[in-house]
């Protein structure tokens, strides 16, 4: 029984050392989470351009850096709730979703423009959440 109470102190510590770590990593893992939707922003404006259609079925391509974006952004804000840097973390990838959030963008007339803007948008909060990461230094 000694030896059983021993392996549970000892994986309580292993998951308290491993949870810091990643703590201390949320400036880097909030950069690449930035980079990765300002990429995918990037690509859908370039399918527009070339007006290239994305099939429903192939769109979850530019939904799964939402979603991890958002899994990210909750698992980290039962730590820091009220962390300036995860907010504006959050109006960016607020602003992503509504980038990707029907893949008809991409048939309508407008396409380039409209996303052209959204595009626009995203990179000021982008802009944004790397200056409030900066400010938390």
């Amino acid at each position: 029984m000694e030896r059983r109470g021993f392996l549970i102190v000892l994986a309580a510590f292993a998951a308290a050392a491993g949870s810091g770590c990643y703590w201390q990593r949320y400036p880097r893992l909030v950069e690449t989470h930035l980079g990765l939707l300002s990429d995918f922003a990037e690509k859908l404006q370039g399918l527009a351009e070339d007006r290239v259609v994305v099939p429903a079925e192939r769109w979850g391509e530019f939904t799964y850096p939402l979603d991890r974006a958002r899994d990210f952004s909750r698992i980290v804000a039962g730590r820091w709730p009220g962390r300036a840097s995860l907010a504006a973390f959050d109006r960016a990838v607020d602003a992503y979703a509504g980038l990707v959030a029907d893949p008809a963008v991409l048939v309508r007339g407008d396409a380039v423009a409209e996303i052209s803007l959204g595009r626009d948008v995203l990179e000021q909060r982008i802009a944004e959440a790397r200056a409030a990461l900066a400010a938390e230094g």
